[in-house]
């Protein structure tokens, strides 16, 4: 039999969790996530499942402060589940289904969400803190660092204490995919007249919109912005907005603005022009591009009601 060294053993540790996107990578990066609190939860959650989970913590909250154990029977019935446990100033991944596992395709069971050092995590630890600090759930909306495919979840963050006397110190988050509908909207919109680019805004520490990560981009958009099939595309729309100056070689003409929108009329090296329109609508960012002899307004208004965005008047939509 093999003798061992006097030496203690290194403990095994989990491998780096490492994400896809090298521009997320680093302890001050930051993902686009948008979260909701209080009542503006009821007009933006879209999965059943987790308007479930959030009314069972609602329930609870009547009577008691919810605990792990009042909602951990719960959790068998859902496939997407995280569970963290705050450890001083960190968290502690101490439970992942293996479904979320398997969506990933990271186990993060047993790391410090400060060891893994990337976009997503560092926005979640985040939310985390104010979830338990303010001891209420907070809904988000983000795009997975772990994926090139633009992964787009909607979690429930709910702060669970171990007794009833006791603060939260645990983060319970449900998960569900929302890519479903930017697949049907990509079919529909791959044969548009018109470009359409959907992003949603990132926002820096303060709360404050620095940018916006791009979501999804239809055929049209990348014909206009002569992006090859199967290569990538500018993954914010600062990048792209770059790229249209300093690769294409567009020079903006003239600006105007109404309410929420912008546009932005471009001429190419070859003289033909284009308008590149910016919207907010219901916390998406909407970009159209169309040569400016083609009417966008109504193809544009058409994705954002296939979006659920606003409603058949135009008007912002509340769900």
């Amino acid at each position: 039999m093999a003798q061992t060294s006097g030496a203690q053993a290194t403990p095994l540790r989990p491998a780096p969790i490492v994400p896809e996107r090298s521009e997320d990578i680093g302890d001050d990066r930051r993902a686009a996530i948008q979260a909701w609190k209080g009542k503006a939860i009821d007009e933006q959650i879209h999965s059943r499942s987790l308007d479930l989970a959030y009314r069972r913590w609602l329930f609870q909250r009547v009577s008691q402060q919810p605990r792990l154990r009042d909602m951990f029977a719960e959790a068998n019935m859902f496939d997407q589940i995280v569970l963290s446990l705050k450890i001083g100033n960190d968290y502690l991944v101490v439970g992942q289904s293996d479904s979320y596992v398997a969506a990933v395709g990271q186990d993060m069971r047993g790391t410090l969400i400060s060891e893994m050092k990337f976009a997503t995590a560092n926005s979640l630890r985040d939310l985390y803190d104010e979830c338990l600090a303010e001891n209420q759930p907070v809904y988000a909306r983000y795009i997975s660092s772990l994926s090139n495919r633009n992964v787009y979840w909607e979690t429930m963050m709910l702060p669970l204490a171990a007794s009833e006397r006791s603060k939260p110190i645990f983060v319970m988050c449900y998960m569900s995919l929302l890519n479903e509908k930017i697949d049907l909207l990509r079919i529909l919109y791959d044969r548009s007249p018109v470009g359409i680019v959907a992003a949603v805004p990132i926002m820096d520490g303060k709360r404050t919109t620095d940018d916006a990560r791009v979501l999804t981009m239809n055929l049209r958009a990348r014909e206009i912005l002569r992006l090859p099939q199967g290569k990538g595309h500018p993954h914010t729309v600062g990048e792209m907005i770059r790229y249209l100056s300093v690769v294409l070689h567009w020079t903006p003409h003239s600006k105007s603005s109404q309410g929420h929108s912008t546009t932005i009329e471009f001429e190419d090296p070859e003289g033909r022009r284009f308008h590149v329109t910016i919207e907010l609508i219901n916390h998406f960012i909407l970009i159209s591009l169309a040569p400016a002899v083609v009417e966008e307004t109504p193809s544009r208004s058409r994705f954002a009601r296939l979006l659920g965005l606003i409603d058949g008047q135009g008007k912002p939509s509340a769900e």
